[in-house]
């Protein structure tokens, strides 16, 4: 075989399989990381909902009507002072305890921080990217004092937002 047949061979076996293959990956991709995101879970916070709130430590209730995947159902807090990135989030809790008998659950917020007006509650479903910014928030937070995560990760999906206020 010439070189010339041969580069003309590997040209075509490229132009053929390379669009099956990336056919393949994108498809699989969009499959595995979005499909439990376009569920609705019926998530919703029951507790705190537009109340004022003094403790620094709080209990978030809430109901579901389908139990969201293992851990991804997340707990942020959110602050309405708004950078050149959008909104400011902490992540604060991974909700661990459902009540299946009665559909809800419970997780904890930190809320100590926030302004007195304009912050609120966030029940999310993030994504498998979202959750490695999630860890590593948990990693570095106390070297940087918790700085807050500036916008949303677009690949996550908010399922309820509460408004709170702080004295």
């Amino acid at each position: 075989m010439t070189p010339e047949t041969t580069a003309l061979t590997v040209a075509i076996i490229t132009a053929i399989i390379g669009p099956i293959i990336t056919y393949y990956i994108t498809n699989r991709k969009k499959t595995e990381t979005s499909s439990y995101l376009d569920v609705d879970y019926g998530i919703k916070i029951i507790s705190p909902r537009d109340e004022l709130i003094t403790a620094d430590l709080v209990e978030v209730k809430g109901i579901y009507s389908r139990m969201p995947p293992h851990e991804t159902l997340r707990i942020f807090t959110v602050s309405s002072d708004r950078t050149s990135y959008g909104e400011r989030f902490w992540p604060q809790d991974t909700v661990r305890e459902f009540n299946p008998e009665t559909k809800t659950w419970r997780a904890k917020v930190h809320i100590g921080n926030l302004p007195s007006s304009g912050c609120g509650i966030i029940a999310a479903i993030i994504s498998q990217p979202a959750t490695v910014l999630w860890n590593y928030y948990y990693k570095v937070g106390p070297q940087i004092h918790w700085w807050d995560i500036e916008g949303w990760p677009s690949d996550s999906k908010v399922c309820d937002r509460v408004s709170i206020r702080r004295p």
